[in-house]
């Protein structure tokens, strides 16, 4: 029997060295795959809707970004890519901005301060169609 395919992955957070710890962190796990990171929502959704790119299983998305806010991003990326689950990776802790993001259509919440093992654990968890919540926020 053969291994589950790796866990395709996109990362969309406009703070360059966040994103590049992410992308290192993410790129020697061997049940995962970094399939692209975007800066913005725009591009991240641009990215989604080309009929012809690869669809992630999981999104993680910052909710404050420079244009489209992540907030505004998920009914879109529900709708571009319905089968990709959202793990808000943020460092808000506000209980309105957890509430709102998994109303939107979030399957997880992580906050910025997380470990890597936790993030991994939170991308393994809603992938395996469980919902992560940072404990810090729960």
């Amino acid at each position: 029997m053969s291994p589950p395919p790796p866990i395709s992955v996109i990362i969309i957070e406009d703070n360059r060295e966040y994103r590049e710890v992410i992308k290192l962190s993410l790129s020697n796990v061997p049940d995962l795959h970094l399939i692209e990171s975007f800066a913005t929502c725009e591009i991240g959704l641009r990215f989604l809707l080309d009929a012809t790119t690869p669809k992630p299983a999981i999104i993680l998305l910052d909710l404050r970004l420079a244009g489209m806010s992540g907030f505004e991003a998920i009914p879109y990326i529900k709708d571009y890519s319905p089968k990709s689950k959202i793990i808000v990776l943020t460092q808000s802790d506000s209980e309105a901005d957890v509430l709102k993001a998994i109303s939107l259509g979030a399957t997880g919440y992580l906050l910025k301060s997380a470990t890597v093992q936790e993030i991994l654990a939170g991308i393994r968890t809603v992938n395996a169609g469980g919902a992560s919540l940072d404990p810090d926020v729960a």
